[in-house]
């Protein structure tokens, strides 16, 4: 068959087109970063695609020649704008199904969310009504709802979890833990989504996509604590109040894995009924497994561990970064003026310059430590912070060499600091 797959380098669709590829079907990767998705899946045929911006239906009309079917793998969990969320989840996929249906595409199988029409978020409203309209179509399509998924891999939730799970000596569990799901492994949701290409239809079906046992967040949270080879740690409950507190700070950071959305997802059980966990099961033909089997499927290695550490340890360095820049701002801005001149004046700046480059740099680190902090073009903000602290460190050392032997390591501070860029920078992208 001839596919085409939106998101094609996200959490789920990735795994999707790699089992595509295996069973020999031709795919189309529909992604923002074309240049990642070739690396990613040098077999397959890679074409732009904005699901921000390609709300109208004639701009996937040529993407669509020759598809016979089309899976629709893109989602955000939370964006500040909401007018965004309703782009990405319902106008552009609304575009993309008339699309198909104007070219004759077969079939669509989308991937929803379990549970979207039982909350008010606009994570799980988007989805819905995007499932509401692909079934007034004329076309036969499968709408799957998974329950949390979970691979060798993590992303958004599944990352938090591990993040959790990998804390030493304790592990948060908020509220009660009490929390249900119905986790499903992500080789097994892709499994299905390969046996429903073929599934005879005689009209749209929704299918929850989940294993047949339910499992707590507690749960959850232990058995990826054991996994991972950490011994035991003591569950500490952590007040709702609080994490709704976190979630609305969250809510200011684009992307955040804890947001309002998120809180409210979490709060609430993930599961479905017996009769219809046993329709999923009897539609693609096998039993999903269970959380412990999911899990240990394949051993945890260093490179798991290390992820599980360093989960809650990026935000920390990136908000000791942004601090270290803020704070060098206000000072020299507000503070210190004179012994600013005087390092100015013995670095042969004139008198003239001397409050120009002051208040110029001041303002400059002031800006790219907010810019860090609020998450804006952070690979380029980096990449200039390094370059700023590079030169002056290399003026410093060459009109000032014996600021080296400063007791309070004015100079020395910045290669520690310097390393602490380059360290964000390598753990920047969360795919």
């Amino acid at each position: 068959m001839n596919i085409l797959i939106t998101g094609a380098t996200g959490f789920i669709a990735s795994q999707v087109v790699t089992d595509l590829l295996a069973a020999g079907h031709q795919v189309t990767c529909a992604v923002r970063n074309t240049a990642y998705a070739k690396n990613l899946f040098p077999q397959a045929k890679i074409i732009a695609c904005d699901f921000i911006h390609d709300t109208d239906s004639a701009i996937w009309l040529p993407r669509l020649q020759g598809i016979d079917v089309v899976i629709n793998c893109v989602g955000i969990l939370y964006h500040p704008k909401k007018k965004i969320i309703w782009q990405i989840h319902y106008e552009t996929p609304k575009a993309l199904f008339d699309a198909a249906v104007a070219v004759g595409v077969k079939r669509i199988i989308q991937i929803s969310a379990l549970g979207c029409d039982k909350t008010s978020v606009d994570y799980a409203l988007s989805k819905k009504t995007a499932d509401d309209y692909l079934r007034t179509l004329p076309i036969k399509s499968v709408i799957l709802r998974p329950s949390l998924v979970y691979g060798r891999g993590s992303y958004g939730g599944t990352s938090l979890f591990r993040g959790l799970a990998g804390l030493p000596w304790i592990t948060p569990v908020p509220g009660n833990g009490e929390q249900s799901f119905q986790p499903i492994y992500l080789a097994d949701l892709s499994q299905a989504v390969l046996r429903l290409l073929t599934l005879p239809l005689q009209a749209t079906i929704i299918l929850h996509a989940v294993s047949q046992q339910q499992c707590s967040l507690k749960e959850v949270l232990t058995t990826l604590r054991a996994w991972l080879g950490f011994a035991k740690a003591k569950l500490v409950k952590i007040p709702l109040a609080l994490i709704r507190f976190a979630s609305f700070l969250g809510d200011a950071i684009p992307y955040s894995s804890l947001n309002s959305s998120s809180y409210k997802m979490l709060v609430q059980n993930n599961i479905t009924s017996e009769e219809e966990t046993k329709r999923f099961q009897e539609t693609i033909g096998f039993k999903p497994r269970n959380f412990l089997q999911g899990v240990y499927a394949e051993p945890s290695s260093v490179q798991d561990h290390w992820h599980a550490r360093l989960y809650f340890l990026k935000p920390l360095l990136q908000v000791g970064v942004a601090f270290v820049w803020i704070m060098g701002g206000i000072c020299s801005l507000f503070f210190s003026h004179q012994q600013s001149y005087h390092l100015l004046a013995a670095i042969g700046v004139a008198s003239f310059w001397q409050p120009v480059l002051l208040y110029g740099a001041s303002l400059l680190d002031l800006i790219l430590g907010l810019a860090l902090l609020l998450n804006y073009q952070v690979k380029k903000i980096c990449l200039l912070q390094l370059v700023i602290m590079i030169v002056y460190t290399l003026i410093i050392s060459w009109k000032l060499p014996a600021m080296w032997l400063d007791p309070f390591g004015a100079i020395v501070k910045n290669i520690p600091l310097i390393i602490a860029i380059l360290i964000f920078l390598a753990l920047e992208s969360d795919r």
